[in-house]
């Protein structure tokens, strides 16, 4: 017989409330990274409480297989039972896959759990690396098809801030890429692209980009609206020079994305990020190895005629290009085979470039309209697109028309930009070996 049942109705009580009040704080006591235990061996996730969070409506939203999105933890987030706040992500696990969930934040230590489409926790993760690292890492085998939730936590409680989440997917049988209103598929397709992007000011988080092909390997990607072209994108095979297969994009636009570039052969993925605020052009000559490679195999050096040859070489099929809108042409402006007239016709662009190596100097560049303010230039071969540009009407904001240009080439080139209304003229030049996007706000008055 218990000592409680021996007391007083009013003593055993009393008992009974200070015996459930120490468990409480004993519960709610913080936790020692030192310790030997999980979070979930002291009730985190292995408790009655933990399940029922499970089904309260805390998902932030779906995350897909081989992207990066942005998150962060708030006040208001669901909590758990030791105070700290976690967002929930929903995925799509088939068996046979193996999954790696990566949480990264720079200023608070990390915490991962994963559950399987029974609601049950499966895994857990508090340092990628143990006792070293404040960042979470999942690798987990799933055999079971269903609906799996990411537990994007912290490790100490009423920690808020931003935070990155990954999800790389492989294996689960053969993949392939279908292009869509929001995928390109390049080089022949073994190659899947999409693109996220956010605009906190516009209230838009991890929005997908809608994509648009141009070519076999090339394709661009429109954020806001059809018209505006914000980022371009190549994958080509340049395993002849240093056995990789080569990533190239130009950026119009510096808010905040990420690019997923997923090898559909091999189930490599790559991600490539940009913060709000910067304009990139980016060249990625060891972006994926091809099935079989050595994984000590190091990227021989290139040269940039080595590049450029191969891009002349490796794309000499000729795509029909598609083009949203054409742009209307005012007499003043003459669209022709090297000329672009953008923003109706107002300005007039024309591009010369220089390959001292292939006896090549000022050549005029091929123009392509895409929109009635965007178009671009191939130097090399029509399937290989080198310069994208666009003009935009920004006078309500300060009283100019904007330039911007984005390069997948690193060529000597020159890009001449008229205002037909009042005759004023903005050159650009690029020198070899450097690879620009550029944004002119204050352009043409």
């Amino acid at each position: 017989m218990s000592h409680i049942h021996n007391l007083s109705p009013r003593a055993g009580a009393l008992a009974l409330a200070v015996f459930f009040l120490g468990a409480a704080l004993a519960v709610a006591a913080p936790v020692s990274k030192s310790g030997p235990l999980r979070k979930s061996e002291l009730h985190k996730t292995g408790s009655p409480e933990a399940r029922i969070f499970g089904t309260f409506a805390c998902v932030s939203q779906g995350i897909t297989c081989n992207t990066m999105v942005s998150g962060a933890l708030a006040a208001d987030d669901c909590p758990l039972g030791d105070g700290s706040f976690y967002d929930a992500w929903t995925f799509q696990g088939t068996a046979g896959q193996t999954v790696t969930i990566t949480m990264r934040a720079a200023g608070f230590d990390t915490y991962l759990f994963l559950l399987d489409p029974n609601g049950f926790e499966v895994e857990e993760n508090d340092d990628i690396v143990p006792g070293s690292d404040t960042n979470s890492r999942i690798v987990f085998a799933i055999t079971e098809t269903g609906t799996y939730t990411i537990r994007a936590n912290s490790y100490d409680p009423n920690i808020v801030g931003p935070y990155t989440l990954e999800l790389a997917c492989s294996g689960g049988g053969p993949t392939s890429c279908t292009p869509n209103g929001t995928t390109l598929c390049l080089n022949g397709g073994r190659f899947r692209v999409t693109t996220i992007f956010s605009a906190p000011s516009l209230g838009i988080t991890n929005a997908p980009a809608q994509a648009v092909p141009l070519t076999s390997d090339t394709g661009y990607f429109w954020f806001f609206s059809a018209s505006n072209v914000e980022l371009v994108l190549k994958a080509v095979d340049g395993r002849s020079f240093n056995n990789y297969f080569w990533v190239f994009y130009g950026a119009l636009s510096d808010v905040e994305y990420t690019i997923t570039v997923t090898d559909t052969v091999t189930g490599a993925v790559k991600p490539y990020h940009n913060t709000a605020g910067h304009l990139a052009s980016v060249a990625d000559v060891t972006a994926f190895r091809p099935a079989g490679a050595s994984s000590t195999m190091s990227a021989a050096p290139l040269e940039t005629e080595e590049a450029r040859n191969l891009a002349d070489r490796s794309l000499r099929e000729v795509s029909s290009l598609v083009s949203p809108s054409s742009a209307s042409v005012s007499a003043a402006c003459a669209a022709d085979a090297s000329t672009l007239c953008l923003n109706a016709g107002r300005f007039q662009l024309r591009v010369i470039f220089s390959a001292p190596s292939l006896g090549i100097t000022n050549a005029p560049g091929h123009a392509v309209p895409l929109t009635s303010d965007t178009g671009y230039f191939w130097f090399f071969s029509a399937s290989n697109v080198e310069l994208v540009i666009k003009a935009v009407d920004g006078r309500t904001f300060n009283g100019y028309f904007w330039v911007f240009y984005g390069a997948l080439s690193d060529v000597e080139y020159t890009i001449t930009v008229t205002d037909t209304v009042t005759g004023a003229v903005k050159t650009y030049s690029n020198t070899a070996g450097h690879l620009a996007s550029v944004a002119d706000v204050t352009a043409f008055h």
